[in-house]
């Protein structure tokens, strides 16, 4: 499991932790106690929640990047299988009748 993937798992149960103490200081009786629950809740929740965008962002665009080009679609020398057999056919006609 990559450091991605890791730091993934983690904001999201971070994250999730975070909604049910803003639910719960929502739900408790009004007071000094129950403001500071909110405020300190809402800042983890919004906090973790953006972190974890970032992060699936990252983990999106990386497995698209990795999986553009199937490796059985690639030539030798990492090209493209169609841009390898261009690369082959002549531009001009060489026959001479």
């Amino acid at each position: 499991m990559s450091r991605a993937h890791r730091s993934f798992w983690v904001l999201t149960a971070v994250t999730v932790l975070a909604a049910g103490l803003v639910a719960d200081a929502l739900a408790a009786d009004a007071g000094p106690a129950a403001d500071i629950a909110l405020a300190a809740g809402a800042l983890l929740l919004a906090t973790s929640t953006a972190l974890l965008i970032r992060v699936l962002r990252h983990l999106v665009t990386s497995a698209g990047r990795h999986h553009a080009v199937p490796p059985a679609a690639q030539t030798a020398d990492g090209r493209g299988r169609k841009a390898g057999l261009r690369s082959k056919v002549p531009t001009t006609n060489t026959h001479r009748p």
